[in-house]
């Protein structure tokens, strides 16, 4: 699925004014959509480049109220696990933060209410950006960068790849990667790719492992103690892995504690640092 066609569904759900807005606007300054961000009482905002530009329309709250509604198909209590995370996965793969008025059970989140800002990240293919990774790297390797640096677009191209010659298991969790709907991919992630979607990060590495012989396991950020256990458990049987996680170079890798059981156990011989979705440095990890 193309930047172009992942801007289209997003468009479906945007209130008219944006979206005319949005429609107007040159190709190529569309084709450089990264993020599209609705504030209620303010100025939209469009970011391109890294750079956020603001609109000319205020926003009320009933448009925001309206698009939340689409984002959630119109039932709410459907996506209310996946509210408490702060985001939706809408179709192609692209991610929607929310901001609203938390509901809480004591220290848990339970849902969010009267919505006060909407995020829309553009997802897309971009074929043949992962190409120097792969030529530069062998066995397992860590994709790392800050907020929007573009680990997730790279790790859906290196997917593709390995994913034509080798058998791969792709754990996504939230539906970025394959954007996978009614069991078809969206996005081509290789044709020997096994998709587990919507699975927990932990436990579709596991399940990978058990059932489906991977040579090779894809998965997104890894962020919990959980997530660090199961990769520690594949490791040793033959796997390779390809992962990513934030850190905005090596240095701030090595500070974060969660991943030290696995940089100690050097499960990953190779760390490819992005920033601005541009690849900064490659270098061994072990």
């Amino acid at each position: 699925m193309t930047v172009s066609e992942s801007l289209a569904e997003v468009l479906n759900y945007l209130p008219m004014k944006v979206r005319e807005y949005i429609q107007q606007m040159p190709r190529e300054q569309k084709m450089q959509i990264q993020e599209i961000r609705l504030r209620n009482q303010k100025p939209f905002g469009i970011v391109r480049n890294g750079k956020e530009y603001s609109g000319k329309q205020i926003l009320e709250f009933e448009d925001l109220s309206k698009t939340f509604q689409a984002v959630c198909s119109y039932s709410v209590y459907s996506y209310e696990q996946e509210l408490t995370e702060g985001y939706i996965t809408i179709r192609g793969g692209c991610r929607v933060g929310i901001c609203g008025s938390a509901v809480r059970n004591g220290e848990k989140i339970q849902s969010l209410k009267y919505i006060s800002s909407l995020n829309f990240r553009i997802a897309g293919e971009y074929i043949g950006i992962s190409e120097e990774i792969q030529k530069n790297t062998s066995g397992s390797v860590l994709i790392t960068g800050t907020v929007g640096s573009g680990k997730t677009t790279y790790l859906r191209d290196i997917c593709r790849i390995i994913g034509n010659q080798h058998r791969t298991a792709l754990i996504d969790e939230r539906g970025e990667l394959a954007a996978v709907r009614r069991g078809k991919a969206l996005h081509d992630v290789g044709k020997m790719t096994d998709i587990l979607d919507n699975y927990p990060r932990s436990a579709g590495i596991l399940t990978a492992l058990r059932v489906l012989t991977p040579e090779y396991i894809i998965c997104d950020e890894i962020s919990t103690p959980e997530d660090v256990k199961a990769i520690l458990q594949v490791s040793g049987c033959g796997v390779n892995l390809i992962a990513s996680c934030h850190a905005g170079n090596s240095e701030e890798l090595r500070k974060r504690e969660f991943l030290q059981p696995l940089l100690e156990a050097k499960i990953f011989q190779y760390g490819v640092f992005l920033h601005q979705g541009k690849i900064q440095n490659i270098q061994k990890l072990c």
